[in-house]
């Protein structure tokens, strides 16, 4: 995909970040008809020559004129807002940094805070430059949460939270 092939087929609106089609790709899509499907995990996509395309990297390549340098990340971490002030082009290490959803395997739900069954507390830990630090025992979730949110704001370079 070249940015001339992207503005041939696509028009972006910036503002919105919402991607119409210019040129019908089949018969079952409508020219000005809204593009994009979304994924399993969240993005929107679209097919193209054959192949698939993230509508946030394509954002990135119809505003610039370039492909991203890393990986585009949303600041507002809603993978599906495409707006061009809501894009930035980032590390991996900065594009984990701005994660705003606790793993899976989190009973507790809050980013940063698990349970520790031993002691009857939560727990507050974070990565930083790969290695796990320490933030104490707190006796609500919601404390451990608010000081894994504050060492994130002092840390990771990346978070907007």
């Amino acid at each position: 995909m070249t940015p001339d092939r992207v503005r041939e087929l696509l028009e972006y609106d910036p503002p919105t970040g919402v991607f119409r089609w210019k040129i019908a790709p089949s018969r079952r899509v409508a020219v000005g008809q809204v593009a994009g499907s979304r994924t399993s995990d969240g993005y929107l996509r679209i097919g193209v020559d054959n192949r698939d395309y993230l509508l946030h990297r394509l954002a990135w390549l119809w505003m610039t004129g370039q492909w991203p340098n890393g990986e585009v990340d949303h600041r507002n971490g809603v993978r599906c807002d495409n707006r061009w002030h809501n894009l930035r082009d980032v590390t991996p290490v900065v594009n984990q940094q701005n994660r705003r959803a606790c793993h899976s395997g989190n009973r507790c739900g809050l980013l940063g805070a698990s349970w520790d069954e031993a002691r009857q507390k939560f727990v507050a830990q974070i990565s930083i430059n790969k290695t796990r630090r320490w933030l104490g025992y707190h006796e609500s979730a919601e404390s451990a949460h608010q000081a894994y949110l504050a060492a994130k704001r002092a840390h990771h370079e990346g978070n907007t939270l």
